[in-house]
């Protein structure tokens, strides 16, 4: 069996795990990948701001916002799952390094179109479609590799600090991507340049972990049975990634409810300009501010999951953090005070990211180590989702109103997540109960 080397080792005392949020971040090879995906969101981040900017700069359309997004969420839809059978495949460390790579490649390819004043729209859908396809092999090979980083009993600990890392960037990211911008030599391509200069640190540091020590799995109970035929057949293609989830009852609700607040909660973001122009009658910068709760709120939630990383009850803590996601949503859709509702986002962003931060640690947990990247690519697909979902969700809000609109979504969140509470008692055994050896492929 390959073994973790002993640098990467740590104590198993999951009390002081529970006790220190940051307790991955003592194991180097972790520190380096952290750091580097800190530059790779940011760059990311900063990347969705200016092209949205950019992409309205040409064309004075919202609607061309949409066009863009949904090209890159079109191409994460379809690619996800493909990018996990890759990712249970081939190196992962090489394919991350390849995938900033191109990434930057992207950034540099856009910032020399608007350097020589050739950009156009169809550039713009082009490049996010190519981005979305090149950033799905990102997402699920960042969680696959994890436990060749950190051993078995730091792995939630890990998922949850990559959730704080994420969440960090999307309060960084806008926010570099504005003041870039706003500089006079600088402009919307000096900002393209930073995307591209972020997504070179993050590649330099991927490779940084080649002289941290052969990366190897963890020590592991043996695969189960099932797995192991599965891999002396040579099963890893999509179809088999998707009947390993199909056969796990545990999977199968941990995704679904995955997908719960992605598709029917979170597209609350993409109406927020709405409700600061026409419920709350706000400025610019009461926008920014919106934006901002939600990400601070985000931030602290994931901090707090990483500290609860190893509590026994995560199934149950999550429904909970579920509830006060979507009676959060809620309130915010009912009450139109701008101070309460910048507690009310608060409140959606906390909840929220813990909500999805313990459902992503339990679905790495309830998942064989051999079909990590094919179970990641498929749940990474909600990625895709959101910006798809506000298609219908901005076409009720010009129907109906925004806050309408938002007040069913979070009712039909909130009355799903009780319903699990009260009528699936099972559910709350997910993440207290040993995985269960799943036979893939029949």
């Amino acid at each position: 069996m390959l073994r973790l080397p002993a640098r990467f080792r740590q104590p198993q005392d999951s009390q002081t795990a529970i006790k220190d949020p940051f307790a991955s971040l003592s194991i180097p090879a972790y520190r380096a990948f952290w750091i580097s995906l800190l530059a790779s969101y940011i760059a990311m981040q900063m990347n969705i701001v200016a092209r949205g900017y950019l992409a309205y700069l040409i064309t004075g359309s919202a609607t061309a916002l949409g066009v863009v997004s949904l090209a890159r969420g079109l191409s994460m839809l379809v690619m996800s799952p493909f990018a996990g059978v890759v990712a249970d495949k081939v190196d992962k460390k090489l394919l991350l390094i390849v995938a900033q790579a191109a990434l930057m490649l992207i950034a540099l390819i856009t910032s020399l179109l608007v350097h020589f004043h050739v950009i156009q729209l169809w550039h713009l859908i082009v490049l996010a479609f190519v981005e979305g396809t090149v950033f799905t092999f990102n997402m699920p090979t960042r969680q696959a590799i994890l436990p060749q980083l950190v051993p078995q009993e730091r792995l939630a600990n890990a998922i949850a600090l990559n959730a704080s890392g994420r969440n960090l960037t999307r309060i960084v990211g806008p926010s570099l991507a504005g003041v870039a911008i706003g500089i006079a030599f600088l402009g919307i391509s000096g900002a393209f340049d930073m995307v591209a200069i972020a997504y070179v640190v993050a590649t330099i540091l991927l490779m940084r972990l080649e002289t941290l020590g052969e990366t190897q799995d963890a020590p592991a109970a043996a695969a189960p049975t099932g797995a192991r035929r599965s891999e002396s057949r040579g099963l890893s293609t999509l179809g088999d990634g998707f009947r390993y989830i199909f056969q796990s009852p545990a999977l199968r609700m941990l995704i679904i409810l995955g997908f719960v607040p992605v598709v029917l909660g979170n597209p609350y973001q993409t109406l927020l300009p709405v409700f600061q122009a026409r419920v709350l009658m706000v400025d610019a910068t009461g926008l920014g501010m919106l934006y901002g709760a939600a990400g601070v709120g985000g931030l602290i939630g994931s901090i707090v999951v990483a500290a609860l990383a190893d509590h026994p009850r995560k199934a149950t803590i999550q429904l909970i953090f579920g509830v006060i996601f979507g009676a959060s949503l809620l309130l915010f859709s009912l009450v139109h005070v701008f101070a309460i509702d910048l507690v009310f986002l608060a409140a959606v962003g906390l909840a929220g990211d813990s909500y999805s931060t313990l459902n992503s640690t339990m679905v790495m947990l309830n998942t064989d180590r051999a079909w990590y990247g094919r179970v990641m690519g498929v749940y990474m697909m909600n990625w895709s989702l959101m910006p798809l979902a506000t298609l219908p969700l901005g076409a009720l809000a010009d129907w109906i109103g925004a806050p309408a609109s938002v007040t069913i979504a979070s009712t039909i969140v909130l009355a799903l997540i009780v319903w699990v509470a009260l009528f699936y008692p099972a559910y709350r055994k997910v993440g207290e109960a040993a995985r269960e050896p799943v036979a893939a492929g029949g």
